[in-house]
């Protein structure tokens, strides 16, 4: 049952497309509650559609409300908000009919970047809703959807502590700066089996990224060849390194050139495997967890996105 909304408009006349906006008030440190009286302002504008703006209420509730707008036919469902509402609201879309639309709102926005949605919202909304409607892959680990980015390690931490430097009032790209600084002095490197095409490697990795989108983290580039709808995971493998070599590596990595060290390796692949022998941090678009065995799967075209028309 879709819970009562913030604000509602039930359309007259004529076949209503029907749009759904979920909005997490928390996102972007308030920017979302901004948001949305221009999303109410554009959408009072618009004729002919039946349209609810929902916000979310706890970790894992703009699932739960995407589902429920699936099931009462929404065209498509908007996630206003980072990656975080993203991952949350895809989850509740995959192999659905509904069409899944992104207003940026956080403080990362890694997926929008990825499909190059940017702009003004009422671009935004009215592109997506005459624009055309992309069939992506997405991630299964552990029986958890991702969109984005998946990452093991260092990485991992990383995002951990930058969420803590969120709180000192840094953002984006400033606070993975700061995260990073901070998790050089206190890493652990990882011994792990990864397997993959057929192959399996054993190694002490610093970190390695299953990607699905180019960026994470505010804008950093990871996996600079990585495709959306390919069919395929862009696996980073980043071989431990010393403290001075890590600080070689970061304006390589934020700008998709840290393909030139010997220490990183690229594979593509739809199915991976990593093991590990000590619980490892796992980084799923954005949200950490722990974990001695994951496994990757790509789900081939499985989600629907409303792209806005440029």
């Amino acid at each position: 049952m879709i819970k009562t909304p913030v604000y509602l408009h039930t359309a007259c006349g004529g076949k209503q497309m029907k749009i759904l906006f979920i909005a997490n008030p928390v996102a972007g440190k308030g920017r979302v509650l901004k948001i949305v009286p221009k999303i109410i302002n554009v959408m009072s504008h618009i004729d002919n559609v039946e349209y609810n703006v929902i916000y979310s209420e706890r970790a894992g509730h703009a699932t739960e409300i995407a589902a429920a707008g699936v099931k009462n036919g929404y065209d498509i469902i908007f996630a206003v908000g980072g990656d975080g509402t993203v991952n949350e609201v895809a989850n509740g879309l995959v192999n659905s009919s509904s069409a899944l639309g992104i207003i940026p709102g956080g403080s990362g926005n890694d997926f929008a970047r990825s499909l190059n949605i940017s702009g003004d919202i009422e671009e935004i909304i009215k592109g997506s809703i005459h624009g055309d409607r992309r069939d992506v892959d997405i991630g299964l680990v552990n029986g958890r959807y991702f969109v984005n980015i998946s990452s093991v390690g260092f990485d991992a931490d990383v995002t951990l502590s930058a969420k803590k430097a969120r709180r000192f009032f840094l953002s984006g790209s400033a606070a993975y700066i700061a995260g990073l600084i901070i998790t050089i002095f206190f890493r652990k490197p990882s011994k792990v089996r990864i397997k993959l095409n057929g192959m399996e490697i054993r190694r002490v990795i610093l970190l390695t990224v299953v990607a699905n989108g180019k960026f994470y983290g505010g804008g950093m580039l990871p996996a600079p060849d990585a495709v959306v709808d390919d069919g395929l995971f862009d696996i980073c493998v980043i071989d431990n390194l010393s403290k001075i070599k890590l600080f070689a590596l970061f304006p390589k990595y934020i700008k998709g050139t840290h393909g030139e060290l010997k220490e990183v390796t690229f594979y593509k692949g739809q199915h991976v495997e990593i093991d590990s022998e000590e619980p490892i941090s796992i980084n799923i678009d954005g949200e950490i967890s722990k974990g001695n065995k994951l496994d990757f799967k790509i789900l081939k075209r499985a989600l629907t996105v409303a792209v806005p028309k440029k």
